[in-house]
């Protein structure tokens, strides 16, 4: 479990340096998901990207001892993406597994 989290952390850390990257260069997104929802692929990846956030989110909301806890990193899942989920398995994972565990 503790490799799975430290694996978590450097690609959360990653992932995080490429969105600061992202917002450095200065364009907005916008242009580029015009392009990607004129496209079929664009549109399923999208959705695949969703399907992943709405999932990963409702399993959080439903591991997490606190329901109203659940629904705030549920929520920001589904708002700031895996950026998040990634610091939730580092954050939370022991305690929810020692949990599940019994």
């Amino acid at each position: 479990m503790t490799g799975f989290r430290i694996l978590s952390a450097i690609l959360g850390l990653a992932f995080a340096g490429s969105i600061i990257w992202g917002f450095a260069d200065g364009r907005s997104v916008v242009p580029l998901l015009e392009i990607m929802l004129a496209e079929p692929w664009g549109v399923v990846t999208l959705a695949d990207l969703y399907l992943g956030f709405v999932l990963a989110a409702g399993l959080i909301i439903l591991l997490e001892p606190n329901r109203t806890t659940g629904i705030l990193w549920g929520l920001s899942v589904v708002i700031l993406g895996n950026v998040i989920t990634a610091a939730w398995i580092v954050i939370r994972l022991p305690g929810v597994l020692a949990r599940l565990r019994g």
